[in-house]
């Protein structure tokens, strides 16, 4: 995709961003030294910068005017040609000023390659549709950039899971973006084509899944407990029917289960992070932790089920299903 001076100010992250790469050397090239070629005023040079032949290369194509001609290639005759090598060196020397390695100079202008930006993690969470008959429909949203949201779908029919084209990512407003992925990974990969799609660089993109983003929030449950033996209940609603799962963990200190990290307690762990999964995808549920500690006291530990997070759950809600046990109150969990 082209890329324009103007693209400097836009926001860093949309819909449709240039690749991240091309914009880097836009903004290394001021538009009141570099022009766009649109803008290209008689006598004197503009830049065109694009995407250079590589993921992760940036082209810079120059042109030039003279009373004899309007170049976009390196002229043969004296003068204009010592021009172009002096604004071809120029623009050279601003990228490698910019961090910009492997440039090269070409007859049309320079290609270079920009350093990884050192930005933090834009993370997407993956969540499947609340609604369970729509198999393979996702929706993908990042709590850092609410604008940037997609649904990612498989194309199967209700009930039927043959013919489908793969797995699309469709941009807020419909339009698919991505090519269709026919694979298990299908999902994740068109998500991560999506973050791409809205200028993120490759090593910055995170994509979660709530089943793992779940596990993550159980085990953080457990740690929030402390050492001790500890019981979670996860209730949830699916098809208007309460449904309960529950797991067991061990902590001898904080942080640091006893069990394998696989195995029977693991799996049991695994089944109650997809009903804490649903809850977040649907919006409602309850964790309820029992700990035993080694001290012989007890406790109970109780969050409300979020899209995004768990929120503690007040006092007098937990005290219905604390079973007398006493109540400590809870960190919120993300």
């Amino acid at each position: 995709m082209p890329v324009k001076a103007s693209v400097t100010a836009q926001p860093r992250y949309h819909e449709g961003a240039p690749a991240w790469y091309v914009r880097a050397a836009r903004e290394a090239l001021p538009v009141e030294d570099f022009p766009d070629t649109d803008d290209l005023a008689p006598g004197g040079h503009a830049v065109f910068v694009t995407h250079g032949g590589e993921t992760g290369r940036a082209s810079v194509q120059l042109a030039m005017d003279s009373p004899q001609k309007y170049h976009t290639w390196r002229p043969k005759s004296a003068g204009p040609g010592k021009r172009w090598d002096a604004l071809v060196d120029d623009i050279a020397a601003r990228l490698e000023e910019a961090g910009f390695t492997d440039v090269r100079r070409t007859n049309m202008g320079v290609w270079a390659t920009p350093p990884n930006p050192a930005d933090e993690e834009v993370e997407f969470l993956l969540t499947p549709d609340a609604d369970l008959e729509n198999v393979g429909v996702y929706h993908l949203a990042s709590a850092q950039y609410p604008k940037l949201t997609a649904r990612i779908d498989g194309g199967f029919h209700p009930g039927v899971t043959s013919g489908s084209g793969g797995f699309t990512a469709f941009n807020s407003e419909g339009t698919p973006v991505t090519a269709g992925y026919r694979t298990v990974d299908g999902a994740l990969r068109a998500a991560r084509d999506y973050a791409g799609y809205c200028g993120i660089p490759d090593h910055l993109i995170k994509i979660v899944t709530v089943e793992d983003k779940a596990l993550a929030l159980l085990d953080a449950a457990y740690d929030a407990a402390g050492p001790g033996a500890h019981t979670a209940t996860v209730t949830a609603d699916i098809n208007s029917h309460q449904v309960t799962e529950q797991a067991d963990a061990l902590r001898l200190e904080t942080g640091v289960p006893a069990a394998p990290a696989e195995g029977f307690r693991r799996e049991r762990q695994k089944r109650a992070a997809k009903l804490i999964a649903h809850a977040m995808a649907t919006g409602g549920g309850t964790l309820v932790v029992r700990t035993h500690h080694p001290d012989q006291t007890a406790a109970v530990r109780g969050w409300m089920l979020s899209h995004a997070a768990a929120d503690p759950m007040s006092v007098p809600d937990l005290e219905s299903l604390a079973a007398g046990a006493p109540i400590v109150e809870s960190p919120r969990l993300t």
